[in-house]
Parts: C-alpha cells; structure tokens; sequence
C-alpha cells in the first residue's frame, strides 16, 4: 500500500499576534487527503498542533504553505528530497510564484487540486511527476469529496469545526492574494454536500462552534438563505469572512442569526473613501460604516472589523482617525494590518514597477501584515510602523477592550471579549518585540 504524507507547514518561530487560542483545522490538506483512492495510506500533519516525523517512510510528501510559512516549507521539502521522496507543493505562495517552488520541489499544483490530482497520482506512479499542474478551468466544486475529517489530529476536535460552502469572490481588490488563487465568481457546493460535512465533523468532536472559511458568506444571498435555513436544525454558533453587503438584505441577516451566525469578520480596509476607491473597493462607503456596524450589532453579531495601514493616501493622522472610529463605532474586534505586496497581486506589481519595494521584501518570514515592505507615499517606513503598533497596543488595552464593549450591544458579549483576550498576549508579544524599551515610549502618532 503506497503511502503518503500531506504537511501544513507552520514557521513556529513567528509571533502571529491575532492568532486565536484554538487551533483552527486545517480543512485545505484534509480535503485534498480525500482525493486519494482507497489504495492509499494517508497521513495528515499539521505543524501548528504537532512535530514532523522527519524519519517518517512516504512514497509521496504533498506540502502545503502560505508565503508567510513558506521558507520553512522549502526546509520540509529539501529534506524529503535529499531522503529520495517525491515532493509536491500546493497552496497560496507555490501557486503565485511555481518556478521558484520548483527549486524545492519535484512538482507544483497551481490552484486548486480537484480535476488534476488524478493525472499527478497517475503521472507519479510512472516515475513521471514533475513541473506545473493546473486545470485549464477552475474545478466543478458540486463534485468536491468530503474532507478526511478522521485524519485530523485530536487537538483539532476541541473548540472549533471549519467548513467550506463556496469558492471565489467577484470584486477584484488590488492588495488580495485569495481572487487569483479562486477565482473571480463564486462557486457552490451543494447545500446537502455542506450539511453532510458539518455533521461529520460535529459527531468527531465535542465542540460546536464552527468557522466557514468562504470568502463572502453571504455572497450569493438566495444561497446563503439556503445553507442557513438548513444550519437551524443543527443547533451551531458560528462564524465567517463577509462584507457590508450583508446587511442590505434583512431577511439574510435573520437566518443568519437563527442558525447560529455570532460573528463575521468584516475588511472595512480603511475610514478614507479615497483608499477604497484606489483599492478598487468603492462598493464600501466610507461615510455609511458606522450605518452598517449599527445594522449588524442591532442584530446581535458581532464585529470582526479589518484596517489596512499604509494605503496610498494615508497621512500620519490616519491612526488617530482610524482608532477613533473603532472605539466610538463599538467594533468589538479590531483587527489591523499594514498593506503588504503579496505575490500574483496588481499591488506588488505596482510597487516593483515604481521601485518602491523595500530590500526587506524578499524574506517571505515577514509576511504576516504586520511588517513594512516598502515605501510609503506619505510617510517614512518608520512612522507606518510606529503608527500601526500604537493603534494596536490601544486598542488591545483592557481599558479601550471595555469601552467599546459599553458601545456595542450585550449580545454576545462574553464571546467578544474572549476574542478580544485570546489574541491578547499574541498582540502584547508582538509590540514588545517590535518596539523594545531601548525604543523609548510608543507615543500617538502625530507626535513624531
């Protein structure tokens, strides 16, 4: 029986400050284990909850990575090859950049798996496997098998399920690395194939909080109504990635909450029009963000918000402005980040172009949105640095953590606030090592 070993490569050594507590399941390696036959042993390991059995006998490493987590992929994949095993690389950062993932490994799959892995098995089996495999179409997702959800280590099954019910997004912002990677449009399994899943998972573990990791939970709302009402019965709490549009349709928001919905995480990116228009993301109103918060906290769920620093209209005031609106809008989650060129986007592309792309920006370990990667338009690296670790450390203080809580709705607010310390000492890491004392004192922005 051939074997094989299928990795989600984590750089340990990284402090990701929003990171949660739980571990959240790896549900990419597990669904690509289920394109295996039968004839296969397979062996799923995530670096996040477990060591790497470097001895381990494979006849096959399939690696999956992240750009953050990639240098320690390439480590992974050297090693198996110097052993004489087959290396395969899959993922976000092998489907951007191919070639150089190439100098790792024997063969790379760009995009999603599904409609090419039997030709990979097959090309394998004949001594044959190496370069790029890629479908020609994106794959038929009616037709995804059901993720190997037994092959999840025990750490996993605690507190949190994920579970996908579309792929693709149709907006084309300039700064995201998921659109090219899924697509364009939104694809979607059927509803019965995502309740079949969630109950497989529910029956492995005890918990039943559940994470969807589409991209637009409610993009395509008559099937997101669909998949909600189906999610009632089950008795869940559960969260996803959404956006404003969510709340222009009240009965979508309704069933959303009756079968479970707690929590969304929401890309605002930035209070400044002017940012999302550049960012193609004019379908966000800037002056109507507080209208859409209020929408959601009058329906009790609560809000994972996201800010992008570093846009290319931000002046030194934008982190006074910004945190001002988080604390009096009663954002129960902020989440901040610093505009980073991931590969395969327009962002990077122009960047390089205007040779704005800072030497720091080829060490793909600092790619976790928290590091400054090239120039700014209006201000030093520097000061985008300073500027973005202050308007976390504020808003991680348990002082601002409370008074945002006063602004936001009761509902759920044990659950917020555990969000809120659960990433806590992840932030408070993260600041500390950023900007050591020798630094002297984080001050407001503005004081420069």
């Amino acid at each position: 029986m051939p074997k094989a070993l299928l990795i989600h490569s984590t750089e340990k050594s990284l402090v990701v400050a929003e990171q949660p507590v739980s571990v959240f399941p790896v549900l990419g390696v597990i669904t690509v284990a289920a394109l295996f036959p039968e004839s296969w042993e397979v062996h799923v390991a995530d670096e996040a909850v477990e060591e790497i059995d470097l001895d381990r006998k494979a006849d096959l490493v399939g690696i999956s990575t992240l750009t953050l987590n990639v240098s320690r992929a390439y480590e992974l994949a050297d090693h198996f090859r110097n052993k004489g095993i087959p290396v395969l690389m899959g993922g976000m950062h092998p489907s951007a950049l191919p070639e150089e993932s190439l100098q790792h490994a024997d063969a790379v799959v760009v995009g999603e798996a599904e409609g090419i892995f039997d030709r990979v098995l097959s090309d394998l089996e004949n001594g044959r496997m190496k370069g790029v495999y890629q479908n020609a179409e994106l794959p038929d997702i009616t037709k995804v098998p059901h993720p190997r959800f037994d092959l999840l280590h025990r750490k996993h099954r605690r507190f949190l399920h994920s579970i996908q019910a579309t792929r693709g997004c149709p907006h084309d912002c300039d700064f995201c690395s998921v659109t090219p990677f899924f697509g364009h449009r939104y694809r979607l399994r059927p509803v019965e194939d995502v309740v079949r899943d969630l109950r497989t998972s529910l029956e492995q573990a005890s918990s039943r909080t559940v994470f969807f990791v589409d991209d637009n939970i409610g993009g395509n709302p008559p099937y997101a109504k669909e998949i909600f009402r189906a999610l009632i019965p089950l008795r869940i709490k559960w969260g996803s990635f959404a956006s404003v549009a969510f709340t222009k349709d009240r009965e979508l928001m309704d069933l959303a909450v009756k079968s479970g919905c707690i929590e969304l995480f929401i890309g605002f990116e930035s209070i400044s029009q002017e940012n999302l228009d550049t960012s193609h993301k004019s379908w966000v109103r800037a002056d109507r963000m507080k209208e859409y918060i209020k929408i959601f906290h009058d329906y009790g769920i609560i809000v994972e918000g996201a800010f992008i620093f570093g846009h290319e209209n931000d002046r030194k005031d934008i982190f006074r402005k910004t945190v001002d609106f988080v604390q009096t809008a009663g954002i129960q989650v902020p989440v901040f980040g610093i505009l980073t060129p991931y590969p395969a986007t327009r962002l990077r592309a122009k960047l390089t172009n205007e040779k704005r792309l800072l030497p720091e920006s080829s060490n793909w370990r600092l790619y976790d949105g928290s590091h400054v990667l090239f120039r700014p338009a209006y201000m030093s690296p520097e000061e985008l640095e300073e500027g973005f670790l202050w308007a976390k450390k504020y808003c991680s203080a348990p002082r601002s953590v409370f008074r945002r809580m006063f602004r936001a709705p009761r509902t759920n607010w044990l659950t917020a606030l555990g969000l809120n310390f659960s990433m806590y000492f992840g932030r408070t890491k993260q600041i500390r090592s950023r900007w050591p004392r020798s630094k002297g004192r984080l001050v407001q922005p503005g004081t420069w």
